[in-house]
């Protein structure tokens, strides 16, 4: 027989997947800033059928770096036609591909106004399926039901991400609350999901927005005083929007700050509101002390949460890292690097936001946890 948590946790698992489905179906929203940006005009996955076919005879220069592929996707689904073997792409070289690989080709525009087809780079969704597939199993098999919710809520975030948030962006809607924005919707579903329509889950909500505008505010402020250039934004920099107006580079980095938050400040304010209402069942002490309690519990998780986040910043920017640190100048001078720099930022600003959640959100638990054991007491009485 169905529970009452049951039907809590099995609802938002419905309305969720309904809407994953409903934003992945919906039309793309059209970006304008696409048709601005230094990108290829169009790309398709291909098949190597040639290597080396030798040189072109219809080509000036004979086209010795051809390679005749098939493409296997889009409007010239297989035809054959030669293709050059891009400057760079990785380890990926003419002596080096065979019969049968499995490439992505660009289609784009020559200065002469020419079609020019390159192979850009090796086609890689295969393995990158495997491993979804794999990383699927795991959470499934290790965390059943659990591992289920936590997968449809991460499948929630990435619609969320590639269906509206980028194209919103790209059409010039201000990226900062559009960042707080989807990171407090995708809380509410995560907390639900994993927690149900609980007290629990609510109170953790309310931490982990309070965590995020906190964040929002921080970063503004920081981000505004270092004043960040190109380099941390790329070639989106030169993206124009239909306003005419090019893309804010140091609003979509204070995006990523916050959304690079957000799944921290989500451990904390859940493992919190849980601990505090746990403290309140067993024990029935009042506010002040489940406050003080929770807090004793909070300053260990959080220290282990502040590395958690740096070593992922640093992970994700390890190889410019040590690029910048390989060159020979004074330290100082070396942290004071915009790459370094812009590291910094993400980790302190995330840090102090996940650190003052901490106290916000026990707060928070306390005072309702406390009220609910007193009601408690008095209808047992």
């Amino acid at each position: 027989m169905e529970t009452q948590t049951d039907r809590r946790r099995t609802v938002p698992l419905l309305i969720a997947l309904v809407a994953i489905v409903l934003i992945w179906l919906m039309p793309d929203i059209e970006t304008g800033a696409l048709d601005s940006g230094p990108r290829p005009d169009e790309a398709y996955r291909a098949l190597v059928v040639d290597p080396a076919p030798g040189p072109d005879p219809d080509a000036p220069d004979g086209a010795e770096n051809d390679v005749v592929i098939e493409f296997r996707e889009g409007p010239r689904e297989g035809q054959q036609t030669r293709a050059t073997m891009a400057l760079f792409i990785g380890s990926l070289a003419t002596h080096e591909l065979e019969a049968g690989d499995e490439v992505v080709v660009t289609i784009a525009e020559d200065f002469s106004g020419d079609e020019f087809i390159a192979i850009n780079e090796p086609d890689r969704l295969p393995v990158l399926g495997l491993l979804v597939l794999l990383f699927a199993l795991t959470m499934i098999l290790v965390g059943g039901w659990q591992g289920l919710r936590a997968l449809v809520a991460l499948g929630l975030t990435v619609v969320l991400v590639i269906k509206l948030f980028v194209p919103l962006i790209l059409e010039g809607v201000p990226p900062v609350p559009l960042a707080v924005g989807l990171a407090t919707l995708v809380t509410i579903t995560s907390v639900l999901l994993t927690e149900g329509w609980t007290r629990v889950g609510g109170v953790a909500i309310v931490g982990t927005v309070g965590g995020l505008v906190i964040t929002a505010v921080l970063a503004s402020l920081t981000v505004g005083a270092l004043t960040f250039g190109q380099a941390t934004v790329g070639q989106i920099a030169f993206f124009e929007l239909p306003s005419g107006q090019l893309l804010d580079g140091g609003a979509v980095l204070l995006a990523a700050i916050i959304l690079g938050t957000v799944g921290v400040l989500d451990d904390v304010t859940v493992t919190q509101s849980a601990t505090v209402e746990e403290l309140a069942h067993r024990s029935g002490h009042g506010a002040g002390t489940l406050w003080r309690r929770g807090l004793r519990v909070g300053r260990s998780h959080i220290a282990a949460t502040t590395n958690t986040l740096f070593m992922a910043y640093v992970g994700a920017s390890l190889p410019a890292i040590i690029f910048i640190i390989a060159v020979a100048e004074p330290p100082l001078l070396t942290l004071n690097r915009e790459l370094l720099a812009l590291e910094i930022v993400r980790t302190l600003v995330g840090s102090i936001g996940i650190v003052l959640a901490m106290p916000l959100t026990t707060v928070i638990a306390a005072w309702v946890f406390a009220r609910r054991s007193t009601a408690e007491a008095e209808i047992g009485g």
